[in-house]
């Protein structure tokens, strides 16, 4: 029923790798009250109803390098890490945006893979000062089953004729569950309202096909796409956090 507070991620992406993974459940008598996912040296996901994380773990965490914990379970845990990243976790289950929010002087146009895939490499290293993947990576994504090609879009300087920003997004026709995966804005493009139409319109094409959208962002990003985010209809307040050592 709350899918941002059950997994960090899309439920897609635990289910490929199920058949890797150590999977536990956290049992109180008759009732699960917990479940633990794992791989070698990485616990990937943790939930409990109880508030005593250490308590209801069953590996001790302190020989673990890496965890993946929502915000209401991690506060006994931080003090065991080096490095702590928190991501907020969106979602959107409502249509009610406008169905195609425009910004004079530009256009919605679908990513071409069999010829743009390069171009789509080339967006995402100019939005970012770490690296970004390369064609290869990117190409890789269209293998997915997710993979949606009326969810890859960009936008289209009239003026320029190229593109200025870029959205990518995945759908799960299986359980329902669509994605956002990037959004991105060319920095001489930003504050034109670019990002919201990006936004609106991969919204409206992906709940057309999945009953609700998720979206996870990293909560200390310098362009704040929280605002942008609850600005076009996202709710929810779960954080999750990666600690590492």
């Amino acid at each position: 029923m709350n899918p941002t507070r059950i997994l960090p991620h899309p439920l897609w992406k635990t289910v490929r790798r199920l058949q890797s993974l150590e999977c536990r459940f956290i049992m109180d008598g008759a009732q699960a009250t917990g479940v633990e996912l794992r791989e070698p040296a990485k616990l990937l996901m943790y939930g409990t109803l109880t508030h005593d994380p250490l308590k209801a773990a069953s590996v001790k965490l302190d020989g673990v390098p890496t965890v993946w914990m929502h915000n209401d379970f991690v506060a006994p845990l931080a003090p065991w890490f080096d490095r702590r990243e928190a991501f907020s976790r969106f979602i959107h289950s409502e249509s009610e945006l406008p169905l195609h929010a425009t910004v004079p002087g530009y256009a919605i146009r679908e990513v071409d893979p069999a010829t743009e895939l390069p171009l789509v490499a080339t967006i995402l290293h100019a939005c970012y000062d770490a690296p970004t993947p390369g064609t290869d990576e990117v190409t890789t994504w269209t293998k997915r089953p997710v993979f949606d090609p009326h969810a890859w879009l960009w936008v289209i300087d009239h003026k320029e004729k190229r593109p200025v920003a870029l959205g990518i997004a995945e759908t799960d026709t299986v359980n329902g569950e669509a994605s956002l995966e990037w959004v991105q804005v060319l920095p001489a493009f930003r504050g034109l309202g670019l990002g919201t139409m990006l936004v609106q319109e991969l919204v409206y094409r992906l709940e057309q096909k999945a009953a609700f959208t998720t979206v996870v962002v990293q909560v200390k990003n310098p362009c704040e796409p929280e605002h942008l985010l609850r600005r076009c209809g996202f709710t929810g307040h779960d954080v999750w956090w990666v600690l590492h050592r």
